[in-house]
């Protein structure tokens, strides 16, 4: 239990780390939409619409959106504060940056496919793990919540 809890909590910084990092940096002052056109130009064609009319029009909202959500789950993970539930939406987030991430140029080798974006794919499945374990069973606040009593059905 204490392993799953120091790697909640040393994912925790990492994230927090990295929320902090866009929000201080250019992330959120512009930076931005050019990730976006790059993820574009490289994704799958579903995933490609969905970057071209949904998130460059509105930029801005998502990079704050992304940053603000990077900071929220490290602190969550931290604080074993709603853990699976930060966990599972985390590993949406990653998700969404494995699509922009997970294909290389036409005509590669497969494990081209594998490798490609390998950095948030380890953290998709990082969380996965997270959201599917009990990592806030130590160290926590989810530990030191009452738990609900179960209905008992009739």
């Amino acid at each position: 239990m204490r392993g799953a809890a120091v790697v909640r909590i040393l994912t925790g910084v990492l994230f927090v780390a990295e929320g902090l990092s866009k929000i201080t940096g250019g992330f959120v002052r512009g930076e931005f939409p050019g990730h976006a056109r790059r993820m574009a130009a490289a994704t799958f064609p579903f995933w490609k619409r969905f970057l071209e009319t949904v998130v460059l029009p509105h930029a801005s909202v998502f990079a704050w959106l992304i940053a603000l959500g990077e900071l929220a789950l490290g602190l969550a993970l931290i604080a074993g504060f709603l853990t699976r539930t930060a966990a599972a939406a985390g590993a949406f987030l990653m998700l969404a940056i494995v699509l922009g991430a997970a294909r290389p140029e036409a005509g590669a080798a497969w494990d081209d496919w594998i490798t490609s974006g390998l950095t948030p794919k380890l953290a998709l499945l990082l969380l996965a793990l997270l959201a599917s374990t009990n990592p806030a069973a130590v160290w926590s606040l989810d530990a030191r919540r009452p738990r609900r009593a179960k209905a008992v059905r009739a």
